[in-house]
């Protein structure tokens, strides 16, 4: 009966562990492209966009790129997740407006 219960506790720790490593993962595509928009959000509010500043910007982007497409078909993802995605995406898009019509049209 001991080693019943040990064996319970290990099947149920694996999966509990498994649970959250996908919530993890999410968590962290998530946060990386919040990183994107952060550093887009960073770019529009410099007076001129110089290469270095679209690099760091295409570096975030791949970074999440790649962490994103291993989330894709994630059975965790939430409405919170989404509701976060999108509210991410809308201020992205605000960003990018900003610099490609303020900024990079003036060069």
């Amino acid at each position: 009966m001991k080693k019943f219960l040990i064996c319970l506790m290990v099947l149920f720790l694996a999966v509990t562990a498994v649970a959250f490593a996908g919530r993890t993962e999410i968590d962290n595509a998530i946060k990386a492209y919040e990183d994107v928009v952060v550093e887009a959000e960073r770019i529009a509010n410099l007076p001129l966009v110089n290469s270095n500043d679209i690099t760091a910007l295409e570096d975030k982007a791949k970074n999440a790129v790649s962490l994103i497409d291993n989330v894709k078909e994630e059975v965790e993802f939430t409405i919170e997740d989404a509701k976060r995605s999108a509210e991410l995406n809308g201020r992205f898009n605000k960003a990018m407006v900003i610099v490609i019509t303020q900024k990079l049209l003036k060069h």
